[in-house]
């Protein structure tokens, strides 16, 4: 029961979103949401859903899946068949074929796979903080130019490098 309390203040401080640094410019990527569906957890058998993303880009298509809510993962331990539903998140405000920015770094955990990332989706509503979602990258060979919803938001928070300021800020 003790670990359970520790597990439980990690999940918390896991969900929270990132708050960054306003002078931080990071490459962004720029993705068209494609849509969304529930899908099995693949780490432990029969213990729910997870909400996993697709979002396409010019260089191929991303799984981002959200991270489950540590309320529902608590609850999970008393009812086994209860959905990760997890907490709203950017995301779930886009309607399909919306454009949107975000940044995606390789997962360096222990046994990652080879096309696993973890990415950040700037909240559009303060661009200083970030959904975190792990994710899985397929790319394609013929890609796209696409540009962002949250693009705006992105330009007025100045997260954008210099270079990608005057790609994507000039329209705005």
């Amino acid at each position: 029961m003790k670990f359970a309390g520790i597990a439980f203040a990690a999940l918390l401080l896991a969900s929270q979103s990132v708050r960054v640094s306003p002078q931080d410019h990071k490459s962004f990527l720029v993705g068209t949401y494609l849509g969304d569906e529930m899908r099995p957890d693949a780490l432990y058998s029969g213990s729910g859903l997870h909400r996993t993303y697709y979002v396409r880009t010019d260089g191929g298509t991303w799984s981002l899946v959200s991270d489950p809510d540590p309320m529902v993962v608590m609850a999970h331990s008393l009812s086994p068949s209860h959905a990760k539903n997890g907490r709203p998140t950017t995301l779930d405000a886009l309607k399909r074929f919306e454009e949107f920015a975000f940044r995606a770094e390789p997962d360096t955990r222990n046994g990652s796979l080879r096309n696993a990332f973890v990415v950040y989706v700037p909240r559009a509503d303060d661009p200083k903080k970030e959904d975190r979602f792990d994710a899985d990258f397929t790319p394609r060979d013929n890609p796209a130019h696409e540009s962002a919803n949250n693009v705006k938001a992105m330009c007025d928070a100045r997260r954008f490098s210099p270079e990608q300021e005057k790609q994507y800020c000039a329209n705005q």
